[in-house]
């Protein structure tokens, strides 16, 4: 995910932030993780697991948690574990 909105500029839609992340974890993906959620069928179960990494991140300041709705942005600190590949 932070590579994805570093390589989008450090602010992106979260749609094209997704689309990004599919395409470079494409190989590792599953089937399982391409079926749709129970409580949401138009929700792939990979697409879920990305929303609440999205959380864990804001948590540990990689991402801003203040950013507009429907936009994902990097903060300083998501930048620095990228470049130190402490991430």
């Amino acid at each position: 995910i932070l590579r994805s909105v570093d390589a989008l500029g450090g602010s992106a839609p979260v749609n094209d932030v997704l689309e990004r992340v599919l395409r470079l974890m494409r190989e590792d993906l599953t089937e399982v993780d391409h079926q749709a959620l129970g409580s949401d069928a138009n929700v792939p179960r990979w697409r879920n697991a990305a929303q609440w990494a999205r959380l864990s991140l804001v948590k540990r300041g990689l991402l801003k948690a203040d950013s507009p709705r429907g936009t994902w942005e990097i903060t300083e600190a998501g930048r620095k574990a990228l470049a130190t590949g402490t991430v």
